[in-house]
């Protein structure tokens, strides 16, 4: 039966390779993962999501699965998991899998099998097509891209065919048009359910069905070419309703899609209590409003930002659920981004951060080492970066653009994957505390000895203790859980407000998303005199229509 549990719940991101290292190899495990459940409990968090554990060659760190009922060694195994589990649940932890479902490794059994023998079932199981012949040329079957850059169709060695594959080429693509297919993941999905998880991240859920017969993009110049045939495709909604039907409805489950670039009607139906599809969707645009496409800065735009942070709020109230992010680990640090001087007010804008997002309506998404205001790392060279996005990219601005490779490397460093990646920074002693001393898979970012959790619990402005403070407020407050959104100046360049409504009960929540002092008139529906300041992230402020806030001061007023 399902609970809904997750409408109240926070959810926290756990990236296995770089969480805590307990038998000093270099690479996070789940031992070490559980020697730090307390802290993790203790910071009022009530489910964790693991970035894949399964069995992987890791081309793209785990998101290209070889074993899917498998824990990969290299965490631990399946009897680590297990006490993982039990220890979550004597913590009141829950447990959400990351399920990367759009595409295999090619070292899956299935893949093996499939180019082994052109006659195996497992064939079809994948996306395989007659390339195009043009004079002497072969070309792919169609003009799509991948998202790794280059063409999105692998020629299969000593044949005319190629294999689809969205992402890098060691990820083909599994053909969900294929009833066994579905039967496969269905099998995978109740097989974790069993073990007692609570519900799955989908990792690029809404890329499952293509349009056929498949065809060339003659759209016009994109980022991606294909993307018209292959994102929202026409089975989508009958694919998610099918794995409600066969598994995630016979269990207490809850669900949130990573979308590729949805549609805004699609994506409102993949959540709407209604469909029975999923129950929320991860919506991105506000971490567009200092870039486009990742690696190209532009100006920060509090606007953008607010409209991407709050819109999908407003829009999906009472119909569906929503998610509040501001990391993950394929972005940045969030207090490196936005026009942030990070050495002036890391702590003033982590918490900042924190307040306008995580009081919104939704179920927050804390990704490790947020709740510490960690920052990016100054990589000094492409061999810092482990990401193999970072290196496609690179070796397509060098190459095909013929952009110089130092102002290349400039434009990676900035966007690169890997400033979420490095170690988590558990205190000043050796490699951050991460592990005994061997060297980590990843460079540890040289601030760990400033910042660093023993460090942040113990200082007088904590931004660990911040966010307890600020989850447990959100528990206490039906109106925070519940309540819906109404944004205030929405073209303001400098101030972000809005308030939640709850059973006649408000509160208003205003922040200056800058640098400098502002000035800003309280709006004029709530009258000061049943105005109280509920939680702040400065001390002292004055109870006037116009208040001055500090730079990146963010206030939680409460109508009495």
């Amino acid at each position: 039966m399902k609970t809904n549990w997750y409408r109240e719940a926070a959810v926290y991101q756990i990236y296995p390779f770089s969480f805590m290292d307990s038998d000093n190899d270099g690479m996070g495990d789940i031992r070490g993962i559980i020697s730090k459940l307390d802290y993790i409990r203790d910071l009022g968090i009530d489910a964790i999501w693991f970035s894949p554990l399964y069995v992987s060659p890791c081309k793209d760190f785990g998101y290209d699965v070889a074993d899917y009922k498998a824990i990969d060694p290299k965490f631990g195994t399946m009897e680590d998991f297990d006490l993982l589990m039990d220890e979550c649940g004597k913590r009141g932890i829950r447990v959400l899998m990351d399920m990367v479902l759009n595409h295999t490794s090619d070292q899956h059994p299935w893949f093996k099998e499939a180019l082994a023998d052109r006659n195996s079932p497992y064939r079809d199981y994948y996306i395989i097509r007659e390339g195009k012949r043009k004079g002497r040329k072969l070309l792919p079957p169609t003009n799509w891209t991948s998202s790794f850059t280059g063409s999105a169709w692998q020629r299969i060695e000593g044949t005319d065919e190629f294999y689809l594959h969205l992402f890098a080429p060691e990820q083909p693509d599994l053909n969900w048009e294929n009833p066994a297919v579905r039967d496969e993941i269905i099998s995978i999905l109740k097989f974790w359910l069993d073990k007692g998880v609570s519900g799955f991240r989908f990792d690029v859920f809404n890329m499952y069905s293509k349009v056929y017969p498949l065809r060339d993009d003659r759209s016009p110049v994109r980022f991606q070419k294909g993307t018209p045939y292959y994102v929202d495709g026409p089975r989508m909604h009958e694919f998610l309703n099918e794995m409600n039907e066969k598994a995630l409805s016979l269990y207490d489950t809850y669900t949130v899609g990573e979308s590729y670039i949805p549609d805004e009607e699609h994506a409102h139906r993949y959540i709407h209590e209604e469909s029975g599809e999923l129950d929320s969707i991860f919506d991105f645009e506000h971490f567009n409003s200092d870039n486009m496409l990742k690696f190209i800065p532009r100006p920060f735009d509090l606007r953008r930002f607010k409209k991407g942070l709050l819109e999908p709020q407003i829009r999906y109230h009472g119909t569906g659920w929503n998610t509040l992010v501001l990391e993950n680990h394929d972005n940045p640090r969030s207090v490196c981004r936005f026009g942030i001087d990070t050495a002036k007010y890391r702590y003033e804008a982590a918490t900042f951060l924190a307040l306008v997002t995580f009081l919104g309506w939704g179920t927050p998404f804390i990704y490790q080492g947020e709740e510490l205001g960690l920052t990016n790392t100054d990589f000094r060279s492409m061999d810092d970066l482990k990401d193999p996005v970072s290196h496609f990219v690179f070796d397509m601005m060098t190459g095909k653009l013929h952009i110089p490779a130092r102002t290349a490397f400039s434009l990676i460093r900035r966007g690169a994957r890997d400033h979420a990646r490095t170690p988590m920074q558990w205190d000043g002693t050796v490699n951050g505390g991460f592990n005994a001393g061997a060297e980590p898979w990843q460079c540890v970012n040289p601030d760990y000895r400033q910042i660093n959790a023993a460090a942040d619990m113990n200082a007088e402005k904590s931004v660990y203790r911040f966010y307890q403070k600020l989850l447990a407020l959100r528990k206490s407050e039906p109106v925070l859980l519940h309540g819906h959104t109404v944004e205030y100046d929405p073209d303001n360049r400098n101030i972000i407000a809005y308030s939640r409504l709850y059973e006649g009960k408000r509160m208003l929540i205003v922040g200056n998303f800058s640098g400098r002092t502002h000035r800003y008139r309280l709006p004029l529906d709530f009258d000061l005199s049943d105005l109280e300041i509920a939680f702040s992230n400065y001390d002292g402020q004055s109870n006037d229509r116009v208040i001055k806030l500090r730079p990146y001061e963010a206030i939680l007023f409460r109508e009495l």
